[in-house]
């Protein structure tokens, strides 16, 4: 294992003083912990050490790729200080897609690209003089550009920490980075992405139940995979509004997609409060366990 590149990605990505939020999850448990420390802290070598220590347990390791502002515990969109990044998540098609955006005049080369999985990519951009809505936006439009996971659009998502194993499969995969440059970005930079105007909230309807499951090859409804996405999305800290969004992108066969996004998102937060699967800490407990 690598045991210099993760402090080095921290380090280059964000100031010494940035607060973020470090998510790991071991999926075949459910298990979920979250920590909130600055960038120097997260970058030093004790926290390193517990991290792969972690990693060996199964833990998948993700980091916040914004900034939280000082009085953060969580990691939701209002507990965002900073945008630092802005990203693209590809898993479809993934060595032709970052192909065909590094070969785009409409966006700038990119800081980063790392594999997440076996030809999955994380396409990452640092950023200043954005403010939350303004680098949604952008994600937003670029992810119809350029057909990346529209799911990934949240600026308090977490992405991987390169430099660890990703255990979703049989052999682990070793989470790489290309680095491909040191630029900071400005707005400016993606004008061909010309900011839209936050969406409006649509009406909430709690009137009747949610329509029944649509079943999908092989016996499981399209319902319960919409379920299981949520509570994986929810558990990892994604922001509810962006799960049900997704959802309801997905799910336009509903009579209101809308309502029947937010009713499973409701739904799956009310679950994963009972059992208490979402850790958050911000003490020093770096220590093997």
């Amino acid at each position: 294992m690598d045991r210099h590149t993760a402090s080095e990605y921290i380090r280059a990505n964000f100031r010494d003083d940035d607060k973020l939020a470090v998510v790991l999850i071991r999926k075949r448990t459910d298990e979920t912990e979250q920590r909130v420390a600055s960038a120097a802290r997260i970058a030093s070598e004790p926290f390193q050490a517990w991290l792969r220590y972690k990693n060996r347990e199964k833990f998948e390791v993700y980091v916040s790729m914004n900034a939280l502002h000082e009085a953060a515990r969580g990691r939701r969109k209002s507990d965002i200080g900073e945008i630092r990044h802005v990203y693209l998540d590809f898993d479809k098609d993934g060595p032709a897609a970052v192909e065909a955006l590094k070969q785009s005049d409409g966006v700038p080369p990119p800081n980063h690209v790392i594999e997440s999985s076996p030809g999955k990519y994380q396409v990452v951009w640092r950023v200043e003089n954005f403010d939350p809505d303004r680098a949604e936006n952008l994600m937003r439009g670029m992810v119809r550009h350029f057909g990346a996971d529209p799911a990934a659009t949240d600026s308090s998502r977490v992405l991987r920490l390169p430099s660890f194993f990703n255990h979703k499969y049989e052999r682990p995969h070793f989470v790489t980075v290309q680095n491909l440059t040191d630029e900071v970005y400005q707005p400016a930079n993606f004008a061909e992405f010309r900011v839209e105007e936050p969406q409006r909230s649509l009406a909430r309807h709690r009137t009747s139940a949610p329509p029944g499951p649509r079943e999908s090859a092989g016996g499981t409804s399209q319902s319960e995979r919409d379920w299981a996405f949520a509570m994986r999305a929810l558990a990892r800290g994604d922001d509810p509004e962006q799960v049900a969004r997704a959802i309801e992108a997905n799910r336009q066969d509903k009579p209101d997609p809308r309502y029947y996004a937010e009713y499973t998102v409701e739904k799956a937060l009310a679950a994963l409060h009972r059992t208490g699967e979402v850790h958050v800490e911000s003490g020093s407990d770096e220590r093997s366990r």
